[in-house]
């Protein structure tokens, strides 16, 4: 099994996971960072925060996926 670590980033900040998880397969990677990244989205709309939220997750080898969600709140031009 392999360790993946979950970095977030929001407001131009990366808040980077030290301890990491390990999962056993790519879906798992796929539904913990969709879960992460749900509830980051929640917290953000409710607090008006950044417009834009991703969760790029990693192995000690580097890069695996990115999940990202962004919002617009006002007229669309």
């Amino acid at each position: 099994m392999t360790r993946y670590f979950f970095d977030v980033m929001a407001a131009g900040n990366l808040i980077p996971d030290e301890e990491g998880m390990i999962l056993l397969n790519m879906e798992a990677v796929r539904l913990e960072a969709s879960r992460s990244l749900g509830d980051l989205a929640r917290e953000a709309i409710r607090n008006y925060d950044t417009p834009r939220l991703a969760i790029s997750v990693r192995t000690d080898d580097g890069p695996v996926c990115e999940a990202a969600f962004e919002w617009n709140i006002g007229p669309k031009h």
